[in-house]
């Protein structure tokens, strides 16, 4: 089964402050982290960003921009933006922006993704749709909710609610809490100096 993984990088950071693709921590950009995750349990690798970013990435890599006929319309352009561009059985998706991710929960979220749905994180009551496994077939169904305005990646999984299963994210990462969290805001990187700084694995959990 042919796997592509989907790195979505093209987010415009407002709240950051700065593009956090390349935001820096242990040694890495926040999307080298990803990056490296998806190419474990991935065939291949696209990355999905900004037209201001393309040049940033490094050539062996392929990068992308949104489609035209999709541009700027959210993560779920990216995410039918790469689906056109790749032909896949699957795609797995991850955002740019959780550097504490690990590979355990996604080898075991591809071994659970047996059926022609997709397959999403949630843990407790936060829902990380951009954790994600996506079959080829739901191409159509994003394109529908593109050209209709209808860019929320939450409101198509809860339309489509049959054919979406949310996997507990506690039964697939071992510190769940910790690895499945987005970084959005600059003050959160200068938590995570501190604690870097102390030898603790505690990182303040917010809203998404």
């Amino acid at each position: 089964m042919e796997t592509v993984g989907i790195l979505l990088a093209g987010g415009k950071s407002t709240r950051f402050g700065s593009p956090k693709a390349f935001a820096h921590i242990n040694d890495e950009y926040f999307y080298e982290h990803s990056y490296k995750l998806l190419a474990q349990v991935c065939d291949q690798v696209i990355i999905v960003t900004l037209e201001q970013l393309k040049h940033l990435f490094p050539k062996s890599l392929h990068v992308i921009t949104d489609l035209d006929m999709v541009k700027g319309k959210g993560p779920l352009a990216g995410i039918y933006s790469a689906m056109y561009v790749l032909q896949a059985d699957r795609y797995v998706v991850l955002p740019c922006d959780m550097p504490f991710l690990s590979t355990d929960g996604l080898i075991k979220m591809l071994e659970l993704a047996n059926e022609d749905k997709v397959y999403a994180i949630k843990l407790e009551e936060n829902y990380h749709p951009l954790v994600s496994c996506w079959p080829q077939k739901m191409l159509p169904y994003i394109y529908d909710c593109l050209q209709n305005d209808r860019y929320s990646v939450m409101r198509l999984l809860h339309a489509i609610k049959q054919t979406t299963v949310w996997l507990d994210g506690n039964k697939l990462f071992d510190q769940a809490s910790y690895k499945l969290q987005n970084i959005n805001r600059l003050d959160q990187m200068k938590e995570v100096k501190y604690n870097d700084d102390h030898s603790t694995r505690q990182f303040t959990k917010t809203a998404t």
